[in-house]
């Protein structure tokens, strides 16, 4: 069973969100992506018989780093709001504010 016959058999439902879970993950390792596509590349061009097959593949796989790198750099990274500082807040305080509260309240319950 070659892997054409495994995907001529899937829905086209679950062929549409493997691609999009492996452009995520194209997207997350880009550099290994990148270097795998540039030694596909290499492969196919060298057994193609082209002149300089190394140069193809070098300059493939800066090209697919740049597009994945754009692409990173549009969908992802820091919502807006994750660059507000906290301004001095002190969790730590807040949490043993509360820790106190709810010990006190529970020592009045008891009467």
């Amino acid at each position: 069973m070659s892997i054409t016959s495994i995907f001529a058999d899937m829905p086209t439902g679950v062929i549409v969100v493997i691609a999009l879970i492996a452009a995520a993950l194209a997207v997350r390792f880009r550099g290994i992506v990148s270097l795998a596509f540039a030694a596909f590349c290499l492969f196919g061009s060298w057994n193609a018989g082209d002149a300089q097959p190394v140069l193809l593949a070098l300059g493939m796989g800066i090209a697919s780093y740049a597009i994945l790198s754009v692409v990173g750099g549009i969908f992802g990274g820091k919502a807006p709001d994750d660059d507000v500082p906290d301004r001095g807040f002190d969790h730590d305080a807040e949490y043993a504010r509360l820790i106190e509260q709810h010990h006190r309240r529970e020592r009045e319950g008891r009467f």
